[in-house]
């Protein structure tokens, strides 16, 4: 199959995208850590409010996707159906600034779970919807391949205001038989309002410079109720079988990497390794993982989405095995973590990138933002289940162990991705 090539304004549109998702990566990087050492360092809270405010915000990402969804689905305005929804982002931004000003844990509450709640997920909506929207499916690998490795710019961002964080702000632990550091309020709302400034500046770039279909090329506008109603139909259920076998086969991936992702940073922090050591570490392995994410693109759109992706799968778990050994006892095998953990962000990372194209084919036509909403599953219920499990077996047999963890999950997705058709229609041509 000959590769259709992208032009000036279609590689713009993908650049764009891909800052959308820096913005993203940024917020939701510093909402998850931060927000969570907030009402510990700062409101001195036990353990157990982190998690009522966690499984909340989950709750209210879950209901609001799929809300806006349907919402920005049947919008019909000149500036098109997604960017409207972006400028939400403005509002998202303030309220993690005014979170760093919060004396009370119902504030924090009201801030996290309703305001940004609310926000937010009008803007990961219209975020992801603009791909399967605008960019036609024998590009998709690839254009996800560059919005993804541009997406890592946010994702180092967050590390680096992590690591800053602590040596620019960080004080000793003021409770009585605490050891440790804590981040004062101070230095909170200082790091909130950094990324709640980024998210703000995205938000508003994005809704200026997107472009979008023009209305007279947009499906039928559907009411509301009509479009819930219709969700929950068996005959409609039955006519989206491949997207809801495609997304059990992800939930069941993600799981994998949700179960590492949770603790990857304090195993990091765990080995004991230098900082020269860390910055090596991260140094080969981004630039691998950079070269991947734009290469699994680029065999997706040219081979088809399942034709080698249970292999690399598979690969990628075996990658994972080695990783327990890097630590035995209090040392260190720095050269077998150069060697495999490279293995790690690329099954933690890159392979989004396959696998986000395969799953955007099979948004049904005039419900993209609907049936985004209800994908939204892939990453809350994995990051749930991966979380607990993982957990479990940290607790059990050590953190280093949940690199045998992930790839149970792998492995066992690749049946239930084989089950989900293929989506790009490859035709030979001859140049």
């Amino acid at each position: 199959m000959k590769e259709k090539t992208f032009d000036k304004a279609l590689l713009r549109q993908v650049i764009l995208i891909g800052m959308l998702l820096v913005g993203d990566r940024i917020f939701f990087f510093f909402e998850q850590n931060y927000f969570n050492t907030y009402l510990d360092h700062v409101l001195f809270l036990p353990e157990i409010y982190i998690s009522v405010m966690v499984s909340l915000s989950a709750t209210m990402g879950l209901i609001m996707m799929f809300v806006w969804g349907i919402i920005s689905d049947n919008t019909r305005s000149k500036y098109g159906r997604r960017r409207l929804y972006l400028l939400l982002g403005i509002i998202a931004g303030i309220g993690m600034t005014l979170f760093g000003l919060s004396q009370n844990y119902y504030l924090c509450l009201v801030l996290d779970v309703v305001i940004i709640g609310v926000a937010s997920n009008a803007y990961l909506v219209a975020e992801r919807s603009l791909i399967p929207d605008n960019i036609e499916i024998e590009k998709r690998g690839r254009a996800n391949g560059i919005i993804n490795m541009i997406s890592y710019i946010g994702l180092l961002t967050g590390v680096a205001f992590l690591l800053l964080g602590n040596e620019l702000f960080g004080i000793p632990d003021p409770r009585p038989g605490a050891t440790g550091t804590i981040i004062p309020q101070g230095g909170h709302f200082f790091l909130l309002s950094i990324g709640g400034i980024i998210f703000i500046i995205v938000s508003i770039i994005g809704f200026l410079l997107i472009k979008e279909l023009s209305e007279y090329q947009l499906p039928e506008k559907k009411k509301f109720f009509r479009e819930l109603k219709q969700t929950f139909n068996w005959k409609e259920l039955k006519t989206q079988k491949e997207f809801y076998k495609m997304t059990l086969a992800y939930v069941v991936f993600q799981t994998g990497t949700g179960s590492v992702m949770s603790f990857l940073f304090i195993f990091i922090f765990d080995i004991g390794a230098s900082t020269l050591e860390l910055l090596l570490i991260i140094g080969i392995a981004f630039p691998i993982v950079f070269i991947l994410t734009l290469y699994l693109g680029k065999i997706v759109d040219k081979h088809g989405r399942k034709r080698y992706l249970p292999l690399i799968i598979g690969i990628i778990g075996l990658g994972f095995l080695p990783m327990p050994f890097t630590v035995i006892g209090a040392s260190t095998n720095i050269v077998l973590l150069l060697i495999f953990f490279p293995f790690v962000l690329i099954g933690l990372l890159a392979l989004i990138t396959p696998l986000s194209a395969w799953a955007q084919d099979l948004l049904p036509k005039g419900k993209r933002g609907k049936f985004t909403g209800i994908l939204n599953i892939v990453e809350t219920v994995s990051q749930i289940v991966g979380s607990i499990i993982g957990g479990i077996i940290a607790t059990v047999f050590g953190i280093p162990w949940l690199f045998w963890l992930a790839p149970i999950f792998f492995f066992a997705s690749i049946p239930l991705f084989l089950r989900v058709k293929e989506t790009l229609n490859k035709i030979k041509v001859h140049s």
